[in-house]
């Protein structure tokens, strides 16, 4: 740990529990069941990362190719090489971005990009500060050309890790690149509101969602944690400890993952152990959406993307993607 906790927390000050810039009306959530899904894409090779398309379906990570593409009609393809794929967005010019994990495949982390018509790909982030990248971790897309991308730590920790050695980088359109936030405890899912005017970050270790106001150059400020905890975590717990929990005892866990806005202004957020769906809406109140503890159709769900009138989430523990139709 090279980020001492109680420092950075008395650096983040006051900001970090301070309310929302102002109050908005409370938007319609649904409530989904297990039978309200359907399946999108079946037999992935270790799925983690969906982002959704402009024109309708979705790109995905797949251990199988740099990465996955499904439209709908169309059915899939694999698009690439193979490079430790986690979390994916999809640019202002509908590029695909890839973050790798690569410190769990033995082999760099970097953040690349890849077009889905030519397949031409190109690293646009190896390293920082004269430190290669091994855990890029889920990148996020603003419409002024900027991408951010989370960076989960330097060693394979556990999920409940306490060591704040997380950040969050960026990448100019020039190819200038920096970090923007340190100091993180298990920094993971990606997404900037709706507005672009902030950045949000799920911080897997704490069960919490933290966001950051972006400033005109790009660069990040006024930290706060966005709505309540989500659940209940445990300090350096294993995630072999958390699988192993009654499943009663799993479906109460807060450990975050994926993170997207649906267009009420709600913030969806996954967690994988418990099997579940929550949302935080506009003005911080923490909605459950769907919660599956068997894993019948919402299986170890890491991320989801809104595709038209449908919301996709990867369910990792059954190696497919599912959708529900959204009224």
């Amino acid at each position: 740990m090279r980020t001492d906790r109680r420092a950075m927390l008395l650096g983040l000050g006051a900001g970090l529990l301070a309310p929302p810039l102002q109050a908005r009306p409370r938007a319609a959530l649904p409530r989904l069941t297990s039978a309200d899904f359907r399946l999108v894409v079946d037999r992935i090779d270790s799925p983690e990362g969906i982002a959704a398309l402009p024109g309708g379906g979705a790109v995905f990570s797949t251990n199988g190719a740099a990465i996955g593409l499904w439209r709908p009609g169309a059915g899939t393809s694999l698009l690439g090489k193979p490079g430790g794929t986690g979390g994916v967005a999809v640019d202002r010019e509908g590029r695909a971005l890839l973050a790798s994990v690569g410190l769990l495949h033995n082999q760099p982390g970097p953040l690349r990009r890849i077009d889905l018509t030519t397949g031409a790909s190109e690293v646009l982030v190896a390293e920082l500060e004269g430190r290669e990248l091994v855990a890029s971790n889920c990148p996020a897309a603003a419409r002024d050309g900027v991408v951010y991308c989370s960076h989960s730590g330097w060693t394979i920790g556990n999920i409940g890790t306490t060591k704040a050695e997380g950040f969050i980088y960026a990448c100019w359109p020039d190819g200038r690149a920096a970090v923007v936030a340190r100091g993180l405890r298990g920094a993971n899912g990606l997404c900037l509101s709706p507005d672009e005017r902030r950045l949000y970050c799920a911080l897997t270790a704490e069960g919490r969602v933290m966001s950051w106001r972006r400033r005109p150059d790009g660069t990040l400020d006024q930290p706060r944690y966005e709505g309540p905890a989500l659940g209940m975590v445990k300090d350096d717990q294993p995630a072999s400890e958390i699988r192993a929990l009654p499943q009663a005892e799993r479906s109460r866990t807060g450990y975050c993952d994926g993170l997207a806005f649906d267009a009420r202004g709600n913030l969806w957020v996954t967690l994988p152990f418990a099997n579940r769906i929550v949302a935080i809406t506009p003005v911080g109140r923490l909605v459950e959406v769907v919660s599956d503890p068997a894993g019948t159709m919402i299986d170890m769900p890491t991320n989801l993307a809104f595709s038209r009138d449908e919301v996709l989430i990867v369910a990792r523990g059954s190696s497919r993607i599912v959708g529900a139709r959204l009224g």
